[in-house]
């Protein structure tokens, strides 16, 4: 929290200081609650004192009902908690379907969350994402050998949709502020045994990971990963603007499974602005990027200058007749 915010109100002020810095419109808010520290003090935050002003705040529970009876709890705090302080809430139970990763729990709780603010008329999703979230997030996707995009990190605010937005107030809050800031209210919290399990990378990046780092190598890695995180970012965006400026010429046609590009415009464009346009093409049609390596992302930008065709992961494939590339996902890969 920055020293203004903390010496005025402390969470509440940070949050309240952070909604109005934001040029996001809504009226009505879904917020993310799981029960445990993080969601737990957003939600104490934003409905503390005057709370955020003209804002009807929901609450959202998803039960992915992987801890048995521990799960159950959680479900019965949230709800809890939020009839205590007189909220709207709600809550959606997901199956993974034999899925049992950590992005396929991602897809399925932002699914669920969408489902409900959709449904209480809601145009924009809270999480409690924090600056620990962020740094963890920042070294999870260099491991992986990320892009620009990558290395920003979590976003403060981004689309969901044509009408919902989802936001993270606390990127620039830690957890352990977070934890005192509660207990300085009396607040109780649900603690998850799974967040020490290292079977997750993310866990294991947590643990075992960032202390070595900041033992052995550099104490004050956190920072320096923060700090890549926000020269990234501001590269994006000068890069977001170049991809702006030509997608008009070069996106022929749009669907949620086929696109038609023009080589010959693309052709003429240097070979990172070309990846990067395709980058977005993929945000925009909401096509899966997990799996798509710099090798595919280098690949399908080739094939826009030469080659006939290339298959990529997620169901999709890349054509190219004469001066138009077709990109298309099969219908089964989206179900």
């Amino acid at each position: 929290m920055n020293s203004q915010s903390d010496a005025t109100d402390g969470l509440p002020g940070h949050v309240r200081a952070w909604w109005q810095s934001v040029p996001v419109p809504t009226t009505a808010v879904l917020v993310g609650v799981s029960g445990g520290a993080d969601s737990v003090g957003l939600l104490r935050a934003m409905v503390s004192g005057p709370g955020v002003a003209g804002l009807r705040v929901v609450v959202g529970h998803v039960d992915h009902g992987l801890r048995g009876e521990q799960s159950v709890a959680d479900s019965v705090f949230v709800g809890q908690l939020a009839e205590t302080l007189g909220l709207e809430h709600d809550v959606v139970r997901v199956e993974l379907d034999g899925e049992d990763s950590e992005e396929a729990a991602r897809r399925s709780r932002y699914a669920a969350l969408s489902q409900m603010a959709v449904g209480h008329g809601c145009e924009a999703i809270v999480v409690a994402h924090t600056r620990d979230d962020q740094v963890e997030t920042v070294l999870h996707h260099l491991l992986r050998g990320t892009g620009l995009k990558g290395l920003a990190g979590m976003p403060g605010h981004q689309s969901l949709g044509p009408e919902l937005v989802l936001l993270r107030p606390l990127l620039d809050v830690g957890r352990e502020e977070i934890e005192r800031w509660l207990r300085t209210l009396g607040q109780a919290w649900r603690e998850d045994e799974t967040n020490c399990q290292t079977r997750w990378t993310r866990n294991r990046i947590r643990h075992d990971l960032l202390p070595v780092l900041e033992r052995d190598y550099n104490p004050r890695v956190r920072e320096a990963l923060l700090r890549v995180s926000r020269l990234s970012a501001e590269a994006v965006g000068v890069i977001e603007e170049a991809v702006a400026g030509v997608w008009d010429g070069c996106v022929l046609e749009r669907s949620p499974s086929v696109v038609r590009l023009c080589g010959k415009t693309l052709g003429g464009l240097a070979e990172p602005l070309v990846r990067a346009l395709l980058l977005e093409l993929w945000c925009r049609q909401q096509w899966p990027r997990q799996s798509m390596s710099f090798a595919h992302w280098q690949a399908l930008a080739e094939l826009v200058g030469s080659g006939t065709a290339i298959d990529l992961p997620g169901g999709v494939t890349a054509r190219r007749n004469g001066s138009v590339v077709r990109i298309e996902r099969s219908a089964a890969a989206g179900e």
